[in-house]
């Protein structure tokens, strides 16, 4: 196991004061303490101030957290779990100093979008070696007992490793993720179905927008205007791209197989061509434009002032039909609607190639998708690392930090550390709440198919570093403000490979890949 190296003297003396059962502790008897930084990607563990409810002012009064760090005391003599009284919420203006500082919390919250950026700062301890040993806390027989790791689904597990192979987050909770609609809207608009293909997506759309003008409210511009849908934040782009190049996945991943599209992976098929002279991928090839394509028509009823647009509150208001949604935003907004309207949720439809009889083939795409993202959830979210601030403290803090990041994943504690809070479901999948169930059973249904894929299977944005992350967004909202016009959305993409090129080139350099040592391409003429 890699473990920071210290004076052989001090760890020497170290171990001669150690008692084997209850840790090192302080000095002279002293309490070492860790601080854990409780927050979430759906929402905070941070223990809140009172426990008494209240609709508008304590709506969601928690303290498992804070329970389960006492319990964890009372075994580790020597030792204290403390929770911060708030979260940094991986604001990096914070957040980024902290750590360079070495005053971050021993436990920290951190989202790894900026991996890439981050991981040779010395910021955060490598768990893989970890994640390998049994979870003392799983039950005999249950995932972790033998490995930690297994507490995961691999190919989702795969999608939370940085570009160097090196993983450095627990992740504490599942992320289910769809479309919250307005039933009541549904129902006046002749909507009797959810829909379960992206054609049947548009149509419901169309008929909400006929409905919306019958009612006076159809003026994309006006402050009623009855949107068919908007997402919280764009997820189904990303299904739809690993959609489209799913049918080319088994040739892309070929160097860690996992089922992923990882960053190494991505550089090699940039750089790897097939016996025409075609890049395996790049952001502005065929397919690419078919998601630009199919982008421009998701979104054709996105109200004039879209970029301001504030979904949230037009949901509540009764204005949006359908919206994307992951757990938090499910639990806040049934809570703040409160029973003004019946709500449903259904999984993200998926894509398919026109029927021979159709004649409208815009809701519809010629490539190959026969396979297609699991549905109703998006894999692990919230992840916990260990900082150098634990490293500083030495090694038997890291380790105690590693202890309790077990303890709070093993299914009995993290049931209640998840479901107490009720804004995600658990990493054992026990969640009975009826916004989640549904996506839950749609996800276990599409796991027993084996043509499917994971989340994020074929997703260049999320693979490589923050920055290019960002220009993919970007360019998304540019190709929704073009319209439609082939040439704007041409231009569009080839600023985006301008950014891939830019970002595969660093991340190649910076993990010193070889490409000669890449499988060599066999498969078919990329299409």
């Amino acid at each position: 196991m890699k473990k920071p190296v210290f004076c052989a003297l001090a760890a020497l003396i170290a171990a001669s004061v150690c008692v084997a059962s209850a840790g090192c502790g302080g000095k002279n008897g002293s309490v070492v303490e860790i601080t854990v930084d409780g927050g979430g990607q759906n929402a905070h563990f941070n223990s809140t101030k009172s426990m008494i409810y209240d609709k508008y002012a304590n709506p969601y009064p928690y303290n498992t957290l804070e329970k389960i760090a006492e319990e964890w005391n009372k075994e580790n003599k020597g030792y204290k779990i403390k929770i911060a009284s708030s979260s940094l919420n991986n604001d990096r203006e914070t957040m980024a100093p902290a750590l360079n500082q070495g005053t971050a919390p021993e436990i920290l919250f951190y989202l790894g979008t900026t991996i890439a950026e981050d991981m040779t700062k010395g910021w955060f301890v490598e768990l893989n070696d970890y994640l390998e040993q049994p979870n003392k806390y799983s039950a005999p027989g249950e995932n972790g007992s033998e490995h930690w790791r297994d507490i995961y689904g691999a190919e989702e597990h795969a999608t939370t490793f940085a570009p160097n192979g090196k993983k450095y987050t627990v992740e504490l909770e599942i992320n289910p993720i769809g479309i919250l609609y307005n039933k009541s809207v549904f129902t006046a608009a002749g909507i009797t179905e959810t829909p379960e293909t992206f054609a049947e997506f548009m149509q419901a759309q169309d008929k909400v927008n006929a409905y919306a003008i019958a009612q006076g409210r159809g003026d994309a511009a006006a402050a009623n205007y009855l949107c068919p849908y908007y997402p919280y934040y764009p997820w189904y782009d990303s299904v739809i791209e690993s959609s489209l190049y799913g049918e080319y996945l088994e040739y892309y991943d070929v160097i860690k197989q996992d089922g992923v599209l990882d960053a190494q992976e991505t550089a090699r098929a940039y750089m790897t061509k097939d016996a025409q002279g075609t890049r395996l991928y790049s952001p502005d090839d065929a397919r690419a434009k078919e998601k630009a394509r199919l982008t421009t028509v998701m979104t054709k009823y996105y109200p004039v002032n879209f970029e301001s647009y504030y979904a949230e509150q037009q949901f509540t208001e009764g204005n949006l039909a359908m919206m994307e949604v992951s757990g938090g935003t499910i639990r806040r907004l049934v809570d703040s609607v409160d029973g003004k309207f019946e709500l449903g949720v259904f999984s993200y439809p998926v894509l398919t190639q026109k029927p021979a009889e159709e004649e409208n083939g815009d809701y519809y795409t010629h490539y190959n998708v026969d396979r297609h993202v699991r549905r109703g959830l998006s894999g692990y979210a919230t992840g916990w690392a260990v900082t150098n601030s634990a490293v500083a403290k030495g090694q038997d803090v890291v380790e105690k930090c590693v202890d309790f990041l077990m303890y709070v994943t093993s299914y009995s504690v993290n049931d209640r550390l998840i479901n107490d809070k009720g804004f995600s479901i658990p990493l054992s999948g026990n969640s009975n709440y009826t916004y989640f169930k549904s996506l839950s059973e749609d996800y276990e249904v599409d796991s027993k198919d084996e043509t499917t894929l994971a989340w994020a299977a074929v997703c260049p944005g999320g693979a490589l570093n923050k920055t290019y992350y960002d220009a993919n967004y970007i360019t998304r909202m540019e190709i929704i403000k073009a319209k439609g016009n082939q040439e704007t959305i041409d231009l569009k993409l080839a600023g985006l490979l301008s950014s891939f090129t830019t970002a595969v080139n660093n991340i190649y350099k910076q993990n010193s890949w070889d490409k000669t040592k890449w499988p060599a391409y066999t498969g078919p003429d990329i299409t």
